[in-house]
């Protein structure tokens, strides 16, 4: 979610060294012409903030960077974001160009006590703790010449963030079938693709109940806990390749779950991408800042492509074991 607030627009500092006492300065009057206030010494302010803030480690993640011209008189002409350690870009919507570190935005022409919303998708590493975006703006449309915009003290704070959850990712051999898993004290869940390609890797993560992973489908109370898993390309791309996914129940859940028989057991998926739900259960939940399409899934068979419910089951220790097909980079929730 978005952190408070930009502050007020801000006058262009007339000297840095007031700018670094924190002393609010009225920017001088512009010359004739509309020559810019704003130089390498008397810089211009812009303000940013970036949703999500907490989003779920070991995911593609799409950040949204709102960018505020603070300047009385200056456009801002371009802007590059650069990526937290770990963090791997993978797009940038109207970029002029991006790296796995770094998305540069051009001629963006931005009025003074304007904003423009500019968005970068990253994979998101299996890491904890807290992390840091870089950023920079120039008057220049090129992101030429001298750094005569500064970002704003009161929003640099909302350039940091925290990871939710927690990941572990498991390289795969191509070509040759590839498994991992993750598990909590009542729940146990395995991922497994078929046809990995060179660089793949699987992240999984088992996530409680009782954290912010937890979301819900109509119809169906889940009790069990929330695996989340997906297929990476060695650039960090999520692979919308064919998965089956393995969850086991352990008994002592099953018992005191309210629904004992294997066959009462449901999987309320949720993914960034549409899929074909039971009906009346589809919805959206947000997961780590990020909003996934919800539902029960149908039983298999169903459409080409699409994720269901392979099998339901007991083994020989009382524990509920559900097969099922999933695609892309989703979870599954018991």
């Amino acid at each position: 979610m978005l952190k408070a607030g930009f502050t007020g627009a801000r006058a262009c500092f007339l000297a840095l060294a007031a700018s670094l006492l924190g002393v609010a300065m009225l920017a001088a009057p512009a010359v004739a012409g509309g020559t810019s206030t704003c130089s390498s010494t008397g810089k211009c302010l812009f303000g940013v903030a970036v949703s999500p803030s907490n989003p779920a480690a070991g995911t593609s993640t799409s950040f949204s960077f709102t960018i505020k011209n603070e300047a009385s008189y200056q456009q801002l002409g371009s802007v590059k974001i650069s990526a937290p350690t770990g963090f791997m870009i993978t797009s940038a919507s109207g970029a002029a160009s991006f790296t796995s570190s770094s998305a540069m935005f051009l001629n963006l022409s931005l009025a003074p006590s304007a904003s423009t919303i500019l968005t970068v998708t990253a994979t998101v590493p299996c890491g904890s703790g807290s992390y840091q975006w870089g950023i920079q703006a120039k008057q220049s449309s090129d992101f030429s010449g001298y750094g005569n915009f500064q970002l704003d003290p009161g929003s640099a704070g909302n350039l940091s963030g925290t990871f939710t959850g927690t990941c572990t990712f498991q390289p795969c051999p191509p070509s040759t079938p590839c498994s991992a898993s993750a598990s909590s004290a009542t729940t146990a869940g395995t991922v497994t693709t078929t046809s990995p390609a060179s660089g793949d890797s699987i992240a999984t993560g088992m996530e409680s109940i009782n954290s912010s992973f937890n979301y819900s489908c109509p119809t169906y109370t889940s009790v069990a806990d929330v695996f989340g898993f997906s297929v990476f390309s060695a650039g960090g791309v999520p692979q919308p390749i064919p998965l089956t996914v393995t969850i086991r129940i352990d008994k002592s859940l099953v018992k005191s779950s309210g629904h004992p028989g294997a066959s009462s057991w449901q999987i309320c998926y949720a993914s960034t991408t549409q899929f074909t739900a039971v009906p009346h259960t589809s919805g959206t939940a947000t997961i780590g800042g990020v909003t996934y399409n919800t539902g029960l899934l149908p039983d298999c068979p169903c459409g080409s492509g699409e994720p269901c419910v392979q099998s339901r089951h007991k083994n020989n220790a009382g524990d509920v074991i559900v097969t099922f097909s999933a695609l892309g980079d989703p979870f599954g929730h018991p």
